[in-house]
């Protein structure tokens, strides 16, 4: 049987929004390949699942895709999910994606949750046109000059930031906004500690200090 790669998204949050193909996908699988050994192991008991699996984060090196490559063309169903989401959004998945489609491998997608889509549509702004930043650079100075040139393209702009990180650089790039602009702020979508903001820039830097260390979405109305 050919082989075939699937990209299959999973919960951001409530485990209850696991779609049954994608269930049914990672539980058909022959070979497995996830992110980061903790989630990855806890999805799976969700599953009732004994299955060994690889993983491929960014600590993955081009041989290690290679590797992974090598054994996808040997299993009929591999199936490729990120700790939470929607592969290859900001994860190196896209990597072994290309090095898939070059051997003539197979891609297949079981679609589900995404957290910049859920922002988007709780945020209320504009849809369309939108543009998806997901994570500026670490360095401040990179960051500030990458958000400005994304600023001027007067979209509705979603970002992502890790959970240590983002009201450092929150305080950074909102300086930017006029006091009025409009933004939401959605912390652990979906799942039962969801914190929400709208609001105005201004108010959102005045809350960042009293905010909980948590996944974040930002959404910048146009």
């Amino acid at each position: 049987m050919k082989p075939c790669l699937t990209l299959v998204c999973t919960p951001i949050g409530n485990f209850s929004d696991l779609s049954e193909r994608a269930r049914q996908t990672i539980q058909s699988a022959s070979l497995v390949i996830g992110e980061e050994f903790t989630n990855t192991s806890k999805l799976l008991k969700k599953l009732n699942s004994q299955k060994d699996f690889e993983l491929l984060n960014e600590h993955s090196t081009p041989e290690d895709i290679t590797n992974l490559v090598g054994k996808i063309k040997l299993n009929s169903l591999t199936c490729l999910f990120s700790d939470g989401g929607t592969p290859l959004l900001e994860d190196p998945g896209l990597e072994l994606v290309r090095e898939c489609i070059k051997e003539n491998i197979e891609i297949k997608v079981a679609p589900g949750a995404s957290a910049f889509l859920i922002a988007l549509l709780l945020s209320g702004f504009t849809i369309s046109p939108f543009t998806f930043i997901g994570f500026l650079p670490r360095d401040s100075g990179e960051r500030i000059e990458k958000m400005k040139k994304f600023l001027t393209l007067r979209h509705t702009l979603i970002l992502y930031e890790t959970p240590y990180r983002y009201k450092k650089a929150f305080r950074e790039i909102l300086p930017l906004l006029k006091k009025e602009t409009k933004v939401f702020l959605g912390l652990n979508l979906t799942a039962e500690d969801e914190f929400i903001f709208r609001g105005n820039c201004g108010d959102l830097l005045k809350k960042l200090d009293d905010l909980p260390k948590a996944n974040p979405v930002l959404v910048i109305s146009n």
